[in-house]
């Protein structure tokens, strides 16, 4: 099970708890398969983040080199008086993981508009051309 970014997510993906709103009202399933217009819609209703079955997205070393990266790196010697304090210790383990979900989503951004970039050089938008 692993919770991701909603901007990570993939056609294919299975749920692995209940997507809800803020109120508790339950909008997907748990074992949903995603498509890309649940994800749409997802999205459109400011969905963050869902919890996925296994660990279809590889967080490991994402974002090494991005701003949230660079954070997640700084926690030891940030945290490094309290190393005998269990809560600290705790707080510290949770900050990591909030980085490395938003350097993983950074680093899937920057990919996606460096392959945008590469797909449309030269071409004109298909909204009516570079002023539109």
């Amino acid at each position: 099970m692993q919770k991701i970014p909603i901007n990570l997510a993939a056609p294919g993906m299975k749920l692995a708890k209940p997507v809800t709103k803020e109120g508790g009202m339950t909008i997907m399933a748990e074992g949903m398969e995603l498509t890309e217009s649940l994800i749409s819609r997802l999205e459109a209703m400011n969905i963050e983040r869902i919890t996925v079955q296994g660990h279809p997205v590889d967080m490991g070393g994402a974002g090494a080199g991005t701003r949230w990266g660079e954070r997640r790196d700084r926690l030891d010697h940030l945290f490094r008086r309290y190393s005998g304090d269990r809560w600290m210790t705790r707080v510290k383990e949770r900050m990591r993981q909030y980085f490395q979900i938003k350097a993983a989503a950074q680093e899937a951004k920057m990919k996606a508009v460096k392959q945008a970039d590469a797909a449309g050089e030269g071409e004109p938008s298909e909204k009516g051309g570079e002023g539109a």
